[in-house]
């Protein structure tokens, strides 16, 4: 197996190319993944002169290697980003995180595009009974912001997925699934038809303040711009603005070879992409392809995975028994960046710098809808109270290289506690 990633593995393009000349704009954006891009997006349409560098390829940190659900809120409840927020704060960011799929499902229909989106819901599975009344508040949590949700028995479920070992689960019929880079791709195509301009294969190294200008340098030119947004969350290289904001989680992905025609009818028949309540999560979904696609948090380590491949079968063969087994095409992992509360946070830099982090994994919708705020707020469209992101908030992380490996080696023991207890 060549440990590659799936998401990769397709035609559409849009052509960029580095930027080897001194441009002026009015906002610079550093970063081509759904915060950036979305940003870009929506600064363009306001007529703003505003452009994007990424040092590597559109999409090639998390928005092209995340799992593809356009999930809706946070991973903590509601009741408990009012808590750590304030209540009015906080029930604007729920708001603004529990409506956020149905802006995507929107801005997919509206503007066509190609992203290969089925929104026909996600189920939330519950891997034990007690996770069932975990569930049930979810549900009346965040039913008190419009969500449409639905507490599914297990039989019902087992109908849905035929996955075994689950005891219910919470639908969630606005959300759905899509090809994360597929459609980090075309949000950058979006942006380049309303006049943002795209530049890869450029990175940034420095960012100076000259007068009330910023003058950022990239190594092959010069940019001049009046405002910048860092939207490079958990993939911020030469700069390290955000590095103490977030521990560095991995999350790791195998996905089969396409399925036959009765195997399709033995995992996930209802097309709907699903993760689960285990302290180290769970994720099912399958492709326009017909593959399976599972995944869990952890890094895939070695370059052959076969640790990871052993762990999948074991789950394979647990929860979907009747599918045998199976041959792997593909491997990647991505890094996610985990705020210290999980709520993503804005940062204001010198008044002029704004910088976007720590999605927690709950990036697709969140992204794409933080991407339009910023934009409100750069124009001037919404004041800084009425900012529904929290601002100026982000609170450092103290030993988070030991948080992160303390992480990374509670995930893998728990893959080797999986043989035994589930």
């Amino acid at each position: 197996m060549n440990l590659e990633n799936l998401w990769w593995q397709n035609e559409q393009q849009l052509t960029t190319y580095p930027l080897d000349l001194d441009i002026n704009v009015d906002v610079l954006v550093v970063g081509a993944g759904y915060s950036g891009l979305s940003s870009a997006l929506h600064l363009a349409q306001q007529g703003v002169n505003v452009a994007v560098v990424e040092a590597s390829h559109i999409g090639s940190g998390a928005s092209g290697r995340s799992v593809g659900l356009t999930n809706a809120g946070l991973w903590i409840m509601p009741q408990q980003a009012e808590k750590l927020l304030g209540v009015t704060a906080g029930r604007a960011l729920n708001q603004l995180l529990i409506d956020a799929p149905l802006y995507v499902a929107k801005l997919i229909k509206d503007h066509q595009l190609d992203c290969d989106f089925l929104n026909n819901g996600t189920l939330h599975l519950a891997h034990s009974v007690a996770a069932m009344q975990y569930l049930h508040q979810r549900q009346s949590q965040l039913e008190v912001y419009g969500a449409k949700l639905e507490l599914l028995d297990k039989a019902t479920v087992y109908a849905k997925t035929q996955a075994s070992g689950y005891f219910g689960a919470l639908q969630d019929s606005r959300a759905g699934t899509l090809q994360p880079l597929k459609y980090c791709r075309e949000l950058a195509r979006l942006a380049s038809l309303a006049g943002a301009k795209i530049y890869s294969q450029t990175q940034v190294c420095a960012i100076d303040k000259q007068g009330e200008k910023l003058v950022i340098s990239t190594g092959q030119s010069q940019i001049i711009a009046s405002k910048v947004i860092l939207a490079t969350n958990a993939y911020e290289q030469q700069l390290s603005y955000n590095q103490d904001l977030y521990t560095p989680l991995y999350y790791s992905q195998l996905a089969s070879q396409p399925l036959s025609v009765e195997q399709r009818q033995q995992a996930l028949p209802s097309n709907q992409g699903c993760w689960d309540t285990g302290t180290v999560m769970r994720s099912f979904r399958t492709d326009a392809a017909g593959r399976l696609i599972i995944g869990t948090v952890g890094n895939i380590h070695c370059g052959d995975a076969q640790g990871f491949k052993r762990w999948s079968q074991h789950v394979v063969s647990k929860t979907f028994p009747a599918l045998g087994q199976l041959e792997y095409q593909y491997g990647w992992s991505g890094r996610i960046a985990k705020s210290s509360n999980n709520i993503p946070q804005v940062i204001e830099i010198d008044n002029n710098i704004l910088q976007i982090m720590g999605y927690s994994g709950r990036g697709i919708a969140g992204a794409t809808v933080a991407g339009r705020e910023l934009a409100h707020y750069i124009t001037g469209k919404i004041s800084k109270t009425e900012l529904a992101l929290p601002i100026n908030q982000a609170k450092a992380i103290s030993f988070n290289q030991l948080r992160a490996a303390v992480y990374e080696v509670g995930c893998q023991l728990s893959h080797l506690s999986d043989h035994l207890l589930r």
